[in-house]
């Protein structure tokens, strides 16, 4: 113990404390998707943040400046320039004159040095971490990972009543997809800043998977998906392809260059599989029907965005009650609104698509008739929202 005055088993305990809020802080959260300015009457406080190497001091005064004269109202520039400063916090390297303890008990802040009060700049939520996946394994319900965006992955055998970090003995801040074996609870798989790592025991140890082709790409994992016949045949959703691996992640080949952003199966075909893909401001909708040796993109009524528009994201979502049916969950901005651009549904394995909701068109200025449930308020009324950071769906 550091000082006899206090007993170990304190100690202990503000060892783990320290170790969970100091954890992982040098790594970005999700990888952040700036939003197109659609006007030109922009605060200068968003062009200035939009630039290209803006500079964050410049950024962080005027948008300070504004808001003395302005009333803050949110939307999807002021959230963005929140997780935008929270990241910084993260990165920014620690002021060398730092305070020390009053008492003879000297103690070293070794980070997150978003808790230094003499930071330029901090986060909005201290300690806290968003969570940006929870799976549950199929073989053992009592057993769910969780992955968050800045305090790596978590596990509970309890559905949930207790949670335990298993990546606190390595460099992982941002866990953004999880597969578990469908035969083994231990065996799981978490996306990592650049690339994709395995634990065979529950989280106690993890190795990185992929041959030396797949691991030279910085990867930005979106989607882990093993097929549900076979534990070996893994497909992995990155920001430079469509990835599989037949033996379990050793070896990897490209079935398709691209951003990708979703694989789902069909729930009675583990030979039919769905895919989703972010070119420029669109999405992509790609349907396999021999197991992902083969892509077909299906365009009849998915979301086509004009110049002047977007539509950066889509989840989709599948059920074993109508098998054949696919529901889309479109965002971006189209007809002077932002939000939600679209739930789009398909009856027949992605070949037709139909716009479902909410309005007379995609995305639009949000009312009682076309309400943005991408937005911020309970009502939907309001315009924006986190709509390419958080985003989930399930049927």
């Amino acid at each position: 113990c550091i000082n006899a005055t206090f007993s170990c088993s304190i100690m202990k305990k503000l060892l783990i404390i320290f170790i969970f809020i100091s954890c992982n802080f040098s790594v970005f959260a999700q990888e952040e998707m700036k939003y197109t300015p659609e006007s030109e009457d922009l605060p200068n406080w968003v062009q200035l943040m939009y630039a290209e190497n803006p500079d964050e001091g410049a950024v962080i005064k005027a948008y300070r400046e504004f808001y003395k004269k302005n009333k803050l109202i949110k939307n999807k520039h002021t959230q963005y320039y929140k997780r935008w400063v929270r990241n910084l916090s993260r990165i920014s390297n620690p002021i060398k004159n730092r305070s020390t303890s009053k008492s003879s008990n000297q103690w070293e802040c070794i980070g997150p040095w978003d808790f230094d009060k003499d930071a330029a700049s901090r986060s909005y939520a201290p300690g806290a971490a968003h969570v940006y996946t929870v799976e549950q394994s199929v073989s053992n319900p009592n057993v769910l990972y969780a992955g968050s965006a800045t305090a790596g992955a978590w596990k509970t055998t309890d559905k949930g009543l207790n949670w335990e970090l298993i990546t606190q003995d390595i460099d992982v801040g941002s866990v953004y997809a999880i597969e578990i074996d469908f035969s083994d609870p231990d065996i799981i798989y978490i996306s990592k800043s650049e690339e994709v790592l395995k634990s065979v025991d529950g989280g106690v140890t993890w190795a990185s998977v992929g041959d030396t082709t797949f691991t030279n790409y910085d990867h930005s994992v979106k989607d882990i998906k093993l097929k549900p016949t076979n534990n070996q045949d893994l497909f992995i959703a990155s920001n430079y392809g469509l990835f599989r691996s037949l033996d379990g992640g050793t070896i990897f080949s490209k079935i398709m260059s691209g951003n990708f952003q979703e694989i789902e199966f069909h729930p009675n075909s583990t030979d039919t599989m769905y895919f989703v893909k972010q070119v420029g401001d669109s999405t992509l909708f790609y349907r396999s029907d021999d197991g992902g040796n083969n892509l077909i993109n299906f365009t009849n009524g998915w979301p086509k965005p004009s110049s002047s528009d977007e539509q950066k994201r889509t989840e989709i979502a599948v059920s074993p009650a109508a098998p054949n049916k696919i529901v889309a969950l479109a965002t971006g901005s189209a007809n002077g609104g932002s939000g939600l651009y679209g739930i789009y549904i398909s009856y027949d394995k992605g070949e037709n698509w139909i716009f479902q909701c909410c309005g007379p068109h995609p995305a639009g200025i949000p009312d009682t008739t076309n309400i943005n449930m991408m937005g911020w308020q309970p009502t939907g009324l309001d315009d924006g929202g986190q709509y390419y950071y958080d985003l989930a769906l399930a049927v």
